[in-house]
């Protein structure tokens, strides 16, 4: 990367990295809370939906907040779970569809795992801890493991709503991204949201030889990001998304 690219990366960055960011990203719905588990609740549950078009996920991302309303955690914890089987079919023909691959038997199982976790920690950041897991997605893939949506530990899958997630969480300059997980996770240990967008952008701004939007080539892609940002790689996410709007 020459130092012009580098400087206008810094520049988008800047740029990007506003408040005004937040009304039209997936971001918005976790920014409804104050408290620390519904931020968590509602950051987790909008990343594990956050395929495909935009419009789509911020669609059904509105749809699920309105059913947990003022607080995702209070709703989880007192049994609010038991309104998706209004949802569900006792039709083995019949597919009960939440979202894309989604049903809404995948839903609740998800959500039964985040109540069980809450019901034996104060937070999600506290249950990662407990995880002996050094890289803090594969400590979020043993937690979820067997929920669909969650990629296998050692899979070759660039977790991409898992690195979101830890993104918002982590990061602390707490404009667009919250920066309520203190201890267990530091920004440098980020992995860079990856998608097959960012890796056509990445692939043309050389920052990975990789062939495919793998886990190496989110690696990489953030080993070379640290590079412009030191210790703090997941800036160049913003970066990126301004690179392409510019473009």
């Amino acid at each position: 990367m020459d130092e012009q690219t580098r400087r206008q990366l810094c520049r988008w960055a800047e740029q990007y990295n506003t408040k005004s960011f937040i009304k039209d990203d997936p971001v918005q719905f976790p920014h409804r809370y104050k408290m620390k588990q519904d931020v968590e609740i509602s950051a987790f549950l909008t990343a594990w939906i956050s395929y495909g078009r935009r419009p789509n996920i911020l669609k059904k991302a509105e749809e699920l907040h309105q059913i947990m309303g003022a607080s995702p955690y209070n709703w989880l914890m007192n049994n609010g779970i038991n309104s998706f089987s209004s949802y569900k079919t006792e039709d083995p023909s019949i597919r009960d569809t939440f979202y894309r691959f989604y049903t809404y038997s995948d839903l609740e199982s998800l959500c039964v795992r985040l109540k069980e976790i809450y019901q034996i920690h104060e937070s999600l950041e506290d249950a990662l801890a407990t995880v002996p897991y050094s890289e803090p997605i594969r400590k979020l893939q043993e937690l979820f493991s067997g929920i669909n949506g969650i990629p296998v530990v050692n899979g070759n899958s660039a977790c991409k709503r898992l690195a979101m997630f830890l993104r918002w969480m982590v990061r602390q300059d707490e404009i667009v991204d919250f920066g309520i997980w203190k201890s267990v996770v530091k920004p440098c240990q980020l992995l860079i949201p990856l998608d097959t967008h960012v890796y056509q952008i990445s692939m043309e701004l050389g920052l990975t030889s990789q062939k495919t939007a793998s886990m190496k080539a989110a690696r990489e892609i953030t080993e070379a990001l640290d590079k412009v940002f030191p210790g703090d790689p997941c800036l160049g996410d913003f970066a990126l998304f301004g690179y392409d709007i510019n473009k």
